[in-house]
């Protein structure tokens, strides 16, 4: 008796789901053309981010003090001045600055950033005013005696993104006033290179359940910018792409970037951890 045996259909696992998605991606991404950032606007992923984000083991940075101590050694601000906190997170230098006396604005795009920044200025008996803002796309003018941007946040926006944000910052400033931003400097920047690493997490900075995930990190010498990638499996089989991008500046690359928005460039300083560096202006 002749048996038919047919091939029984198998669903595919998340690992393979995971290579299936790695290898329809052979192409390496242009920085800022195929690649964006995280995103941050999103209610689940800026709540998970701040909730887990500890910047000091993420990026080896100072602690927040010795950090809010540096800053406002550049800036030198008079008491009580009127200071914008750009991309404020969790809101912790903004908070350490108005437990020292200043006026402090935070903007974020990030609504869970932004809810857990009031929160805690709240509890702390502290009445900063953290708005739900693209930095992109803000209207002050004349407002602020000083500003400042940490966590080398210059480098998270593309240069033309950069240059929009920092004349939209000139535009906020009293004349006179300062700002400190931080970058990543080129000297730093990771070979030319396309790197791997396989991790399996109970949870992330992405997703809160179990799942699989291949971080992806590579470098483009002609742009100067690195791209970092993770292709998430949870156990529901769907892959999901988290992107960003990061920017190296030479020295003199931002200067011309300050320069175009309208600044004068005092002095650049090192910055809260290796790598990164601090430009320190002054609106004219």
């Amino acid at each position: 008796m002749a048996v038919d045996i047919q091939p029984v259909a198998t669903q595919p696992n998340a690992f393979d789901e995971l290579i299936r998605a790695v290898g329809e991606k052979r192409e390496q991404p242009r920085p800022w053309v195929d690649v964006g950032t995280y995103p941050w606007s999103e209610e689940d992923f800026s709540s998970r981010y701040v909730r887990r984000a500890n910047y000091q083991q993420l990026y080896d940075m100072q602690e927040t003090g010795d950090d809010v101590e540096d800053i406002l050694g550049h800036l030198k601000p008079a008491a009580k001045a009127r200071l914008l906190d750009l991309c404020a997170g969790n809101g912790r230098h903004a908070i350490a600055m108005a437990l020292r006396g200043y006026k402090l604005t935070g903007i974020d795009i990030g609504p869970g950033a932004v809810s857990l920044a009031r929160d805690t200025a709240r509890n702390l008996g502290l009445g900063i005013d953290f708005r739900q803002l693209d930095v992109l796309h803000i209207s002050f003018e004349d407002a602020f005696d000083g500003a400042y941007l940490s966590c080398a946040g210059i480098s998270d926006f593309s240069p033309e993104d950069a240059r929009t944000m920092l004349q939209l910052v000139e535009r906020a400033l009293v004349p006179g006033g300062a700002f400190v931003g931080e970058y990543a400097e080129a000297t730093s920047a990771p070979a030319q290179r396309r790197a791997w690493q396989f991790v399996q997490a109970e949870s992330s900075l992405f997703l809160d359940v179990p799942h699989l995930q291949l971080d992806e990190r590579s470098f483009d010498a002609q742009s100067g910018a690195e791209v970092e990638r993770a292709y998430v499996v949870p156990t529901d089989g769907r892959t999901r792409a988290f992107t960003r991008c990061r920017q190296y500046y030479t020295e003199s690359a931002i200067r011309d970037l300050l320069e175009s928005a309208r600044f004068e460039v005092a002095a650049l300083a090192p910055g809260s951890a290796p790598g990164l560096r601090r430009v320190v202006a002054k609106k004219t």
